[in-house]
């Protein structure tokens, strides 16, 4: 069993982090990834457990997104909070969790990860765009668990 913070080397944590400055540089939204070794349950529940610790429910517009990964399991979840659920359907999730599952399966973690942060900014900046009074309510820096 690895350590997740030790998953990505400091390179690719550094890619990560620049990936949800860009994208939180082109949308209002606010995006986390956190890492544990295990969910420990239904992945879904755990994001949504890790969702709210991290207090992601509380940002202005409810316009939190979080890829929660459990790396051990080889499972992960992509939760938007009610904000962007209201407008960002369905099948853009489906597609975006499609898309990282296939470089997840070709063990692109990185690459991966940040081609779906950029992919959520572009997104959502259409629905949530930027305005010039926004301000960063959650840390850009990935955080780790059990």
């Amino acid at each position: 069993m690895q350590q997740t913070s030790n998953f990505f080397d400091k390179e690719e944590e550094a890619r990560i982090i620049s990936a949800i400055k860009t994208a939180e540089g082109m949308t209002s939204g606010e995006i986390k990834i956190h890492m544990e070794c295990h969910a420990g349950k239904e992945v879904k529940d755990r994001a949504a457990e890790i969702f709210d610790s991290l207090g992601m429910y509380n940002t202005e517009n409810r316009t939190g997104i979080l890829f929660y990964l459990a790396m051990d399991e080889r499972q992960f979840a992509i939760l938007g909070d009610v904000g962007i659920n209201e407008k960002v359907g369905e099948s853009y999730w489906n597609e975006l969790r499609d898309r990282l599952q296939d470089n997840f399966k070709s063990e692109r973690f990185c690459d991966g990860l940040v081609e779906a942060i950029i992919d959520a900014g572009e997104h959502l900046r259409h629905f949530f765009p930027i305005g010039d009074d926004d301000k960063n309510e959650l840390s850009d820096e990935i955080s780790y668990g059990n």
